[in-house]
């Protein structure tokens, strides 16, 4: 998906909700959905298993709590988050538990919500540069994360409506 492409519909998929409050919801979310999916199934709305999405969410917290903290720490130029390169055809996304990527999504989650939540209303304007897509405030980047857990938890929900009604 082209960079601009993705940017769009992440902000599409928040729209005008309010972002800190899509990702304090995530996990419990997640939670609940989790005991209703088969892991193995995907859907044409992704390429990836529920199981991988699970995964891929657990590693984009990693990104994208590394890149609010280098903004934060005013570096020059944020990491992109390669999911291909970090998931998929890296590390096999299929042979790790979900169960363990939940977790550790859930811990990480609510350490970069405490890191958010203490921030100085000057501190949302700080920016990374994002080596694809240029400079980023805070803001920006809690907007696109937001959007980018509704994208995937509708899908999840699609994956567990299609294993409810099999």
């Amino acid at each position: 998906m082209e960079k601009l492409e993705y940017v769009q519909k992440n902000l599409e998929a928040l729209g005008e909700r309010d972002p800190l409050e899509v990702l304090a919801q995530t996990p419990e979310l997640l939670t609940e959905l989790f005991p209703r999916l088969d892991m193995r199934r995907g859907c044409e709305l992704t390429h990836w298993t529920a199981g991988e999405i699970y995964c891929h969410l657990a590693d984009l917290e990693i990104g994208y709590g590394f890149r609010l903290r280098q903004a934060l720490a005013g570096t020059e130029e944020a990491k992109a988050f390669d999911h291909d390169r970090w998931g998929i055809r890296y590390r096999n996304y299929e042979s790790y538990s979900a169960r363990l990527a939940l977790e550790a999504f859930c811990g990480l989650r609510r350490w970069n919500l405490e890191l958010l939540r203490n921030l100085e209303p000057q501190d949302w304007d700080k920016v990374a540069y994002h080596p694809q897509r240029g400079p980023e405030t805070i803001a920006f980047i809690i907007k696109m994360l937001a959007g980018h857990d509704l994208r995937h938890l509708k899908e999840l929900e699609y994956i567990a409506s299609y294993v409810e009604t099999g």
